[in-house]
């Protein structure tokens, strides 16, 4: 169970950090990152639960969580910051 717990964690911290960087390269959330956040902070919350866990992996597990709520929170107000126009547009005045 403690393998199925570390494993479970390292899947969320690499799925976490892989919506961070889509949210990064599209400069808002997408689809895609809506359904992998929550997913991963839940993820290993269930074997925790039901194994006797170290304190190492609950605090990974908030950890994650925290990472989750925060790369939400980026992708939110990058979603609500106008992108910049085009290098060679002209404003309409």
């Amino acid at each position: 169970m403690t393998v199925l717990i570390w494993l479970l964690l390292a899947i969320g911290v690499l799925a976490v950090a892989a919506s961070a960087l889509q949210v990064h390269r599209r400069h808002g959330p997408t689809r895609e990152v809506a359904v992998t956040l929550p997913a991963a902070g839940l993820l290993a919350l269930p074997a925790l639960l039901a194994g006797d866990a170290s304190a190492a992996a609950w605090g990974l597990w908030g950890t994650t969580v925290i990472a989750v709520a925060l790369t939400w929170a980026v992708a939110d107000t990058l979603r609500d910051i106008p992108a910049p126009p085009p290098a060679g547009s002209r404003r309409a005045r």
